[in-house]
C-alpha cells in the first residue's frame, strides 16, 4: 500500500513537472500537439492553459480556428460557461466564413441556458437565452438542432411560467385582484398553451367575485357582470374541472349580488 502510494505521488510530480516545462516551452508545435493530447484526455484544465498561450501564435487561418475552437470548449468543459459565451458568440466575429458557424451560434444560446438560474431569483439570464435560442431559429430554421432548440425554450419557458403564477397567486393572496387579473390576460396571451391554464382561469373567477362583492356602487354592476361572465366561460371551457362545484357556487353568489342591485 505504501508502495502504491509513492508510486501515485511519483506519477503526479512527474506529470506536473512536464506539464510546467511544455506551458514554459517555446516550441508552439509542440504545446499544441501536448494540449490536444490533454483535451482528448479530458484533462481540460492542462488544455486550457496550453492553448490559451498560442492562441495567438499561429498566422494559419485554419490552424488559429482550431486552437480558438478548443480553447473554448476547454472553458466550457470547465464549466465557465461566462468564459465560454462571450468566445462562442465572438468565434463568428473571428471567423466569420467558418464552416462552425452554425454549432458556435447554439453553443452560445446554450451557456446561457445552463446560467439560467432557479426560478426564484432574477430571470435577466432566461430571457438572455430565449432571445439568443430564437435568434439560432431564425438563422438556421432547418438545423437538426432544432429539436433540442425547442426542448430548450420550452424549459426556459416552463421556468418563467412557475415564476409568474406564483406572483399572481401572491397577487391574490393579497388583495391585489386587479393585478391579478391583468396579470392573468398578459400571461395566457404570451403562454396560451400553459399548464396553468386552468389554474389562472379559477385564481381570476375568484379575484372578479371579490373585486366585484367589495366594489361601490357605481361600478359594482359592471363587475359582477364581468364576473358571471368569467364564470360561464370558465364552465364551457373546462366542463369537468375540480374546480367546477367552487365555480357553480361563486356563480350563484354572483347570481344574487346581481338581482339585489
Amino acid at each position: 500500500m505504501r508502495f502504491l502510494f509513492i508510486l501515485v505521488l511519483f506519477l503526479c510530480f512527474f506529470s506536473c513537472s512536464e506539464y510546467q516545462k511544455t506551458l514554459k516551452s517555446d516550441d508552439v508545435a509542440f504545446k499544441y500537439t501536448q494540449a490536444m493530447q490533454y483535451y482528448e484526455n479530458q484533462d481540460y484544465a492542462r488544455s486550457l492553459h496550453l492553448f490559451e498561450s498560442i492562441l495567438t501564435s499561429f498566422s494559419d487561418l485554419t490552424k488559429s480556428e482550431d486552437v480558438y475552437y478548443h480553447y473554448i470548449y476547454s472553458n466550457f468543459y470547465m464549466k465557465d460557461y461566462i468564459t465560454a459565451a462571450y468566445h462562442f458568440g465572438n468565434f463568428n466575429l473571428k471567423f466569420p466564413l467558418s464552416d462552425k458557424k452554425e454549432e458556435m451560434t447554439f453553443m452560445l444560446a446554450y451557456c446561457q441556458y445552463l446560467q439560467s438560474p432557479r426560478y426564484t431569483l432574477d430571470q435577466e439570464k432566461t430571457y438572455e437565452a430565449l432571445s439568443n435560442l430564437q435568434q439560432f431559429s431564425t438563422e438556421y430554421p432547418n438545423s437538426d438542432r432544432m429539436g433540442e432548440v425547442n426542448e430548450l425554450v420550452l424549459s426556459l419557458n416552463k421556468k418563467l411560467q412557475k415564476k409568474e403564477f406564483e406572483i399572481i397567486q401572491l397577487y391574490y393572496q393579497t388583495g391585489r385582484f386587479p393585478s391579478a387579473i391583468y396579470t392573468i390576460d398578459e400571461f395566457l396571451n404570451r403562454f396560451p398553451e400553459t399548464d396553468y391554464v386552468e389554474d389562472l382561469n379559477f385564481i381570476q373567477i375568484q379575484a372578479y367575485y371579490e373585486l366585484g362583492k367589495n366594489s361601490i356602487t357605481e361600478k359594482k354592476e359592471q363587475r359582477v357582470k364581468e364576473a358571471i361572465f368569467a364564470c360561464d366561460n370558465f364552465l364551457l371551457a373546462f366542463p369537468s374541472s375540480n374546480y367546477k362545484n367552487e365555480i357553480e357556487s361563486i356563480y350563484e353568489k354572483l347570481k344574487d349580488i346581481q338581482n339585489g342591485l
